[in-house]
């Protein structure tokens, strides 16, 4: 993992703050988001739910969202792993109860395979001829089945375009073009590889949420979902 450290080493303390203030003209603060995308996760993978599985958050920040994943997924062992030693220090102070916390150079979180890799807004972050070097490793730590899911921005909406260019903490950032994820994830041997349209709507249009779900074909989202299996 690649990210620029010292950007987000500095805003550790107040990461939560800043991500608001990038996201107020959605209406929604950072938390909403968060437990959206578990939510969402769960509606994916009904069946993983109920039985004991292991989850790794790459890129978890100040791993805000161990607390949905013990909430949503309550027989899992949740796993994150940044490269910011600050994001890490912070998260193992907030939330060490939620679950298990390493720094990315840190060996520790690759001795076990995983049933989900979660990945939120961490890709843009990270050089680009980086990307499918990760997503091989990443695809080898998968059980079998297991499922990959990777968030990330959606450079084609021109709103999370305005959010990415005011925000902070995205000054590094080079947004992901869907397609090429979606290539990407083909080419490490990824099986029912898909992309998923999300996030359509801001808080003054959310009565037409419920509508989200038939929206995902629709290349228009303000992030996308790039998804993948290992049956190997």
């Amino acid at each position: 993992m690649e990210k620029n450290k010292n950007i987000f080493d500095s805003y550790a303390e107040n990461y939560q703050k800043t991500i608001g203030q990038c996201l107020k003209i959605t209406g929604y603060d950072a938390s909403y988001f968060s437990i959206t995308k578990i939510r969402k996760l769960r509606a994916l993978n009904l069946e993983s739910s109920l039985d004991p599985i292991r989850i790794l958050d790459f890129g978890c920040g100040i791993g805000n969202f161990s607390v949905g994943f013990k909430k949503y997924f309550s027989n899992s062992v949740y796993v994150g792993v940044d490269s910011s030693s600050g994001m890490i220090k912070e998260a193992l102070n907030k939330y060490s109860d939620y679950g298990e916390f390493y720094e990315a150079h840190s060996s520790e979180w690759k001795k076990q395979p995983y049933d989900i890799i979660f990945s939120s807004g961490t890709f843009h972050h990270i050089s680009h001829d980086k990307h499918e070097g990760i997503l091989k490793e990443l695809s080898s730590m998968l059980t079998s089945p297991g499922k990959i899911f990777i968030w990330e921005h959606n450079p084609i909406n021109p709103m999370t375009r305005k959010l990415v260019n005011d925000c902070a903490l995205d000054q590094d950032a080079i947004l992901v073009n869907p397609k090429k994820m979606k290539d990407m994830l083909c080419r490490v041997q990824l099986s029912s590889v898909k992309i998923i349209y999300t996030t359509f709507f801001p808080k003054f249009l959310s009565f037409l949420k419920p509508f989200e779900s038939r929206l995902e074909w629709f290349p228009m989202g303000a992030q996308y979902i790039a998804t993948g299996e290992n049956f190997k």
